[in-house]
């Protein structure tokens, strides 16, 4: 069956920390984190339904200039979530910049900010001159973002700082049989989008017997990350929870067992931690990532010891 996240390392698993999420059936994207973009093509960034900050250090975030520079001219509104104080973080980097001839320009984003059971938003336009706009409250549960297919969660979780964890989840995975296709003589193309949009929204009569024959239901797919985690019994159980039985977990493995003390001390998690906790919530594949560059040369270490801990091979990501 085919799955409607396809995910992918923004910079290997040695390099600063994102992760691109495509949605191809959707023709949409969701990005988490922002590190540098540079190699990402602006007709990608075109394509974002939603880009997630855990946090705003810089490896995590340096990126965010370049995705408002794509962002002047898209149509489309644009939501960037973050942590508690990401709306200070974001005043300042707008702040820096002179916005005198940007009145014409079509943007519109939208960021906002997790503070408690609380959602703080403002927006920036080319009509106030890049100027914040507060926009009302709204009361918190998890999600900060939903469509038809999908929707984000995000959790708070510790690092020194508050960081985000964040789960993408499907409403529930409609495929294509096509064994009944190639029988039937139908071609694939947008009207199977279409079908299937139909069957979310409540199949109308003349489509119900064709959506029983051609489309199989499933459960949807679930894709979790987590970075940037101190390794706390605390931390680890709310995390361990948040990604429960999670389709794939990509998760940081910073430093290796051995180093547990110099993980502690930067709040960050070990190979071992990663592996642990993949395993005892229950994910079924686990993608390790922003191993520590003390390690050059040795990642293979990394991921034998998040394996060895998870019960599996992790996967190998680019």
């Amino acid at each position: 069956m085919r799955t409607l996240f396809h995910p992918s390392l923004l910079h290997g698993p040695s390099g600063d920390p994102g992760a691109w999420i495509d949605l191809p059936d959707e023709g949409r994207a969701v990005l988490l984190d922002l590190p540098s973009l540079a190699n990402v093509p602006t007709r990608k960034l075109l394509k974002l339904a939603h880009a997630v900050v855990t946090h705003t250090h810089m490896d995590h975030f340096v990126g965010f200039d370049e995705l408002l520079r794509v962002s002047l001219r898209r149509e489309a509104p644009l939501t960037i979530t973050g942590p508690l104080g990401f709306l200070d973080s974001v005043r300042g980097r707008i702040a820096a910049y002179a916005w005198n001839l940007i009145e014409s320009y079509p943007v519109r984003l939208r960021v906002q900010e997790v503070a408690g059971d609380t959602l703080r938003a403002e927006e920036y336009t080319g009509a106030s001159r890049m100027r914040p706009v507060a926009l009302p409250e709204a009361p918190f549960a998890g999600t900060v973002h939903a469509e038809r297919a999908f929707r984000v969660d995000v959790a708070t979780f510790d690092h020194g700082i508050p960081v985000l964890g964040i789960a993408l989840r499907e409403a529930g995975h409609l495929g294509v049989n096509k064994d009944v296709l190639v029988k039937r003589g139908l071609v694939p193309g947008p009207w199977l989008k279409d079908l299937k949009d139909a069957i979310r929204l409540g199949a109308p009569g003349e489509l119900h017997g064709l959506a029983e024959e051609l489309i199989v239901k499933g459960p949807g797919q679930v894709v979790a990350y987590l970075t940037d985690l101190a390794g706390t019994a605390e931390n680890l159980e709310r995390a361990e929870a948040f990604v429960r039985g999670a389709d794939l977990l990509l998760c940081e493995a910073a430093f290796l067992d051995a180093d547990r003390l110099l993980a502690s001390e930067r709040n960050h998690l070990t190979a071992r931690q990663a592996g642990s906790l993949a395993r005892r919530a229950g994910v079924k594949r686990l993608a390790v990532f922003h191993l520590s560059p003390r390690y050059e040369g040795r990642e293979a270490e990394l991921l034998e010891e998040a394996g060895e801990a998870f019960g599996a091979p992790v996967l190998e990501m680019s």
